[in-house]
């Protein structure tokens, strides 16, 4: 790492998000403004269809901070996680999601729980706007996770994650699609990190 590289990598998968990415983008972009962090945004282009690639080349040229790494043909989320986490340069790295379910501000609080000695500190969703069945997926996921690998956490797969950047880069993801989330953490706590949770 270098001195000019950034405290803080938000890393994201995109796939056909023409409708919203824009919004986002812009919207954790004065997110970070606001905080005062150095950062940078890494966003994998997972194989778009619809015109999110060309909605990310104009946001670039408004961003020099936007890293855009296109995916190509389309891996599944958990390789587009994994692709934006390599190219990640930041001493932190923020793993969460493009359609805005979830807010960059948080990082101070995240960040907060980092600083007790934790290595990856992951979210929890008080009110998930998943559909219904996908909510079901996840508790029951809790609850294999936590029989299976005593990993007692409320949210295993909530996608918002601070992690250190050495830690981030160390874990390997081979989940393609809704477990990524889960699969971090069960890497991690084998491998001896420290789990931290907010909500």
């Amino acid at each position: 790492m270098s001195a000019a590289d950034p405290v803080l990598s938000l890393c994201a998968p995109a796939y056909n998000e023409s409708a919203g990415i824009a919004r986002v983008i812009s919207s954790w972009e004065e997110t970070l403004s606001r905080l005062g962090v150095p950062a940078e945004i890494v966003i994998t282009n997972d194989g778009s269809t619809d015109n999110t690639r060309e909605i990310l080349s104009d946001l670039q040229a408004r961003f020099p901070n936007l890293i855009v790494i296109d995916q190509i043909p389309n891996r599944g989320y958990g390789r587009a996680v994994a692709t934006a986490i390599a190219h990640a340069r930041g001493q932190q790295v923020m793993t969460l999601d493009s359609d805005g379910q979830f807010d960059p501000g948080e990082y101070p609080r995240l960040a907060q729980k980092l600083n007790e000695g934790y290595d990856i500190v992951t979210g929890y969703r008080l009110r998930k706007q998943d559909r219904l069945p996908r909510v079901i997926a996840d508790r029951v996921l809790n609850i294999i996770v936590r029989l299976m690998f005593d990993l007692h956490l409320r949210d295993t797969n909530c996608a918002l994650k601070l992690m250190r950047g050495d830690v981030a880069r160390a874990l390997t993801i081979e989940a393609r699609g809704f477990p990524t989330p889960t699969e971090l953490l069960v890497k991690a706590r084998a491998l001896g990190y420290r789990i931290g949770e907010i909500g």
